[in-house]
């Protein structure tokens, strides 16, 4: 993908502003502000993004119409432009009005979101779409599709430290808490890279290292060099655990997908169906994540962060 030039501006946005979503990823400059009514916090950026067609930022014609809203068109780059326009706008004077006028803010929040959520359902794919999102999310209430949102940027940019920042604050909301075992959390500092870097980013070091390995055994069979044979047999090494990284991870959430509760509280079960006793005292609020085992009908078995499974309705969760 192809970064966009920012355009010059001598006004500055404020922070919990969106960044607009023709970036690959937002670079952010902003902190998150202390306090009660601290929210998560955007970009500062010097200017606006010039608003070009997002046509890099699709998937193909066959996943787009899977994905739109049932009876919408795909959208047209004029169009693309002139929604994303208007959600920036409206989330702009969301965050100008919110003071003074809290009920009509809430009414820019939810067109901003409309907007941003026809685009993504068009085929936008775009870690700063599903950045705003949250943000929106947020300041709308809806702890649960905030984290969704934060989520799902984080897999298309998982270096981002403001992203980092904003869910850790959603999550820091959620409750209960629940945290992940002492084995799950070893492993996650043990494997930094496989949790902290991208599929794309591994797959393209897996393609990168793998050739020059290759290609330096081959220059070794001509000059026989011993440091470049060890060199060489070290990058295929670490392409071929890049790879392992991604198989594993690609496997895995194949059969055990994430998912967010986005729903009010929801009680889990020991079974499928409201008769069954609570798998937990405590019930599950917006935000908390777990990984779907199975599916069944209108309800699914999960597993908490700290390996307690049990089953909610379907359509208290979505997943990432």
């Amino acid at each position: 993908m192809r970064r966009r030039a920012l355009t010059s501006s001598a006004s500055r946005r404020p922070a919990g502003a969106p960044v607009n979503t023709q970036t690959e990823a937002p670079h952010p400059s902003a902190s998150l502000r202390a306090g009660p009514r601290a929210r998560p916090s955007g970009s500062i950026w010097p200017g606006r993004v010039a608003l070009v067609a997002l046509v890099l930022l699709t998937v193909p014609p066959s996943e787009r119409s899977s994905q739109a809203y049932a009876g919408d068109k795909p959208l047209s780059p004029e169009r693309r432009r002139e929604i994303l326009r208007d959600a920036l706008n409206a989330f702009d004077n969301a965050v100008a009005t919110a003071r003074d006028n809290p009920t009509r803010a809430q009414q820019l929040y939810r067109q901003a979101a409309a907007a941003f959520e026809r685009m993504a359902a068009d085929g936008v794919r775009s870690p700063a779409l599903e950045y705003n999102l949250g943000n929106t999310r947020f300041r709308l209430g809806d702890l649960g599709r905030a984290v969704l949102h934060y989520r799902r940027a984080q897999r298309l940019d998982p270096g981002n430290a403001q992203l980092a920042e904003n869910l850790k604050y959603a999550r820091n909301r959620v409750a209960p808490t629940i945290d992940p075992g002492g084995e799950q959390r070893l492993l996650q500092r043990l494997l930094f890279w496989h949790y902290d870097t991208s599929v794309r980013l591994r797959f393209w070091f897996t393609v990168i290292a793998s050739v020059a390995g290759w290609l330096g055994l081959a220059i070794w069979l001509r000059r026989r060099r011993q440091a470049l044979a060890v060199l060489s047999a070290l990058a295929i090494v670490l392409g071929l655990a890049n790879a392992a990284s991604v198989g594993w991870q690609l496997r895995d959430e194949a059969r055990r997908p994430p998912a967010v509760v986005v729903q009010g509280e929801q009680t889990l079960r020991l079974g499928r169906g409201e008769g069954y006793d609570p798998a937990m005292k405590q019930p599950l609020g917006p935000g908390v994540e777990l990984r779907v085992l199975q599916q069944r009908g209108d309800w699914v078995e999960v597993r908490l962060a700290d390996d307690r499974t049990g089953w909610l309705p379907a359509q208290a969760i979505e997943r990432v």
